[in-house]
């Protein structure tokens, strides 16, 4: 074998053995929370060893932040995407509120339809994260989510001119939670929801969320 081949081999293993970890921490902080999910589990549950974890990553820390960074940034990106594409167009005007709210919660939807493969794990996350959040994800979610929110907190001050940011901000904060609730699952089986009739599409409950919203931020704000 030559050196060459040698070395794609060994990049290619260390790959694969990085989407192990990644898969497996996955699962088990679903499962588990972050502090129930020891690394030595995670890397016996992907075949591998601690030194190779702390290798790709370094610390159960760091894996916790790979693995929740590889499902939201494709989320954030194409809300990035769609808020500077409308930011354009509309040529330094306020962006219309239900339009600025669907930038933000479409992507949710649209990334989890496409991703099959894990999608119910980062949905447990979600879920587990929110309701019982240590400092350590406190500070990750402000890690991964703060630049965003920045952009879209700016647009909505732009969309509500006359209400105080504080009232945009708490409203806002209580959108994303719904969100949560939604994406991670509970509003199968909730109560009134699809109780004899035909399940909600996603672009149903999209546009339900967006009216929903778009009237919480505007009642808030006025309150």
């Amino acid at each position: 074998m030559s050196v060459q081949a040698s070395v794609s081999g060994s990049a290619a293993e260390g790959g694969d053995t990085k989407e192990r970890l990644l898969a497996a921490a996955e699962r088990l902080f679903a499962e588990l929370g972050f502090e129930g999910a020891s690394l030595r589990a995670i890397t016996q549950a992907a075949g591998t060893s601690v030194s190779a974890a702390n290798y790709h990553f370094g610390s159960k820390e760091a894996l916790l932040r790979a693995t929740l960074r590889r499902r939201v940034e494709p989320v954030n990106r194409l809300r990035l995407e769609r808020l500077d594409a409308l930011e354009v167009a509309a040529a330094g005007a306020p962006l219309p509120l239900e339009t600025l709210l669907d930038a933000f919660l479409r992507p949710a939807f649209e990334v989890r339809a496409a991703q099959h493969e894990g999608a119910a794990y980062y949905r447990q996350i979600a879920a587990r994260l929110y309701s019982d959040p240590p400092e350590l994800v406190s500070d990750l979610k402000r890690e991964l989510f703060r630049p965003l929110f920045e952009r879209f907190f700016a647009a909505l001050q732009r969309a509500l001119p006359d209400h105080s940011s504080q009232a945009i901000g708490l409203a806002f904060q209580f959108m994303v939670g719904t969100l949560i609730y939604v994406m991670s699952g509970h509003l199968e089986g909730a109560l009134g929801v699809g109780d004899g009739d035909a399940r909600p599409s996603d672009e149903e409950v999209l546009a339900r969320m967006v009216a929903y919203a778009a009237a919480g931020l505007r009642g808030v704000c006025a309150a």
